[in-house]
């Protein structure tokens, strides 16, 4: 009887273990599942925290040419950000472009300028940076002119004594270098003392090379402003009859 008791003993004691054993398995595959579906949840929640925060603003934007150039006033500038933008603008004046690269040309005034950069960011926000100083300055590009001579091309009954006497000049809107000179009818120079200096070129007589009565002359004029502009002048004129 002892025996019998004793066997059926260890018989549920086994089976309590196998059942426990069973039980443990089936747990621990059960957390396992729930920490892999933690971890998705995660995930989740941080593409949604990036979503919500969206692409992130420029702080910062590249200008060439850099500050300190000397521009002139309609000169194109690059603009350049450290995050992609929506709109950019200049001064006031629309900038041309998409996302990180941008083009703008500003009416400068002459001097000192200073660009006032602003944008529109991805996410709606705005900003701004200044640049500069810019020294703006715009090429000489236009020829010397005369603003008033002693003759003008195609005069007639020139009084040949009055120029004798005070030989010709001509001035001129700029500072000028070059030449002057005046010939008779035949093309041949008279040798008149030429002076081309500051904004103004003068001739002065020389004896035994003054001019006649109703000649034909000419004043041959050939000058450059300071940033190489050529003005190339022929003036001829008759003088009058004697009294």
């Amino acid at each position: 009887m002892y025996q019998l008791t004793q066997h059926k003993f260890w018989g549920v004691l086994a089976l309590i273990i196998s059942i426990m054993f069973v039980a443990f398995m089936v747990t621990g595959c059960g957390g396992d599942g729930n920490n892999d579906d933690d971890a998705a949840a995660n995930d989740d929640d941080d593409d949604a925290a990036a979503e919500e925060e969206g692409p992130p603003p420029a702080t910062m934007v590249t200008v060439d040419p850099a500050a300190g150039a000397t521009v002139p006033s309609n000169q194109v500038f690059s603009l350049t950000f450290d995050q992609g933008v929506t709109a950019a603008t200049v001064n006031g004046t629309a900038a041309d472009g998409s996302g990180l690269n941008w083009t703008a040309s500003p009416a400068l005034a002459e001097g000192s300028a200073t660009l006032n950069v602003g944008w529109t960011n991805r996410d709606g926000s705005s900003g701004s940076q200044a640049v500069g100083p810019y020294t703006v300055s715009d090429p000489d590009v236009t020829a010397p002119s005369i603003t008033n001579g002693t003759v003008a091309d195609g005069d007639a009954d020139v009084d040949p004594a009055a120029i004798n006497a005070a030989g010709f000049r001509f001035d001129f809107d700029e500072a000028i270098t070059g030449s002057i000179m005046l010939t008779d009818e035949a093309g041949a120079d008279l040798n008149w003392i030429a002076n081309v200096g500051g904004q103004t070129a003068t001739l002065t007589a020389v004896a035994g090379q003054e001019i006649a009565n109703e000649t034909t002359y000419k004043v041959e004029i050939d000058v450059t402003d300071g940033a190489g502009n050529a003005t190339t002048v022929s003036i001829t004129f008759v003088t009058k009859p004697k009294e």
